[in-house]
């Protein structure tokens, strides 16, 4: 099953934005160098949110881009909560949006069905991303094994940035396009890892 993994990338040390459209006012792509405050960003979150969870939430993990060193993303921290299951999750919702999460209901963009997704928004520029997945869903491998793999080859994430250079710049007005586009070859890249040796 393909993921939607929707973060940014750029030639490392370069900046640049490009504009969509996609029915919400401000929105675009921004894609930075890498911030080393990134990871702090994270863990300042990470502890808010498991505190709001509380025992729903199993693990919270740093994923996408900006949880690779040195790799450029858009500035929007990925995290994945894995909870035992997403009905009790949602029974700390109220909790999760008085930290400034909008809970995306029925929002199937971003992988299956079961797959929660709440974004926190400042001054126009999504800030946060959250996906709330159940132990046991195969997409919560599969978002460890890319990220890891980014982390580990530094040559995979460099591809991986002209790749969405390339996309961006060809599908600047077609936001759906773009990351259909993308999501090819992020499910190709799982596919190759899936088969290396020690998998």
């Amino acid at each position: 099953m393909p993921l939607r993994f929707r973060r940014g990338g750029a030639a490392f040390g370069v900046s640049r934005s490009i504009p969509l459209v996609t029915g919400e006012a401000g929105a675009f792509v921004e894609v930075v160098p890498y911030s080393p405050a990134w990871p702090a960003l994270f863990e300042h979150e990470r502890v808010a949110l498991q505190a709001a969870a509380g025992e729903t939430a199993l693990s919270v993990e740093h994923i996408g881009s900006t949880a690779v060193p040195g790799l450029s993303a858009k500035p929007t921290i990925d995290i994945l909560l894995v909870t035992g299951s997403t009905g009790e999750f949602l029974t700390r919702l109220p909790r999760i949006q008085a930290l400034g999460y909008d809970y995306r209901a029925g929002n199937t963009f971003v992988g299956s069905a079961g797959h929660l997704f709440l974004r926190k928004v400042r001054d126009g520029r999504r800030t946060h991303h959250l996906h709330v997945l159940a132990a046991g869903s195969p997409e919560i491998e599969e978002y460890r094994l890319f990220r890891d793999a980014l982390r580990s080859d530094p040559g995979l994430a460099r591809q991986y940035e002209r790749v969405k250079l390339a996309l961006a710049a060809k599908y600047a007005a077609d936001r759906t396009k773009y990351v259909t586009e993308k999501d090819k070859w992020v499910s190709e890249t799982l596919t190759v890892l899936h088969q290396s040796p020690g998998r």
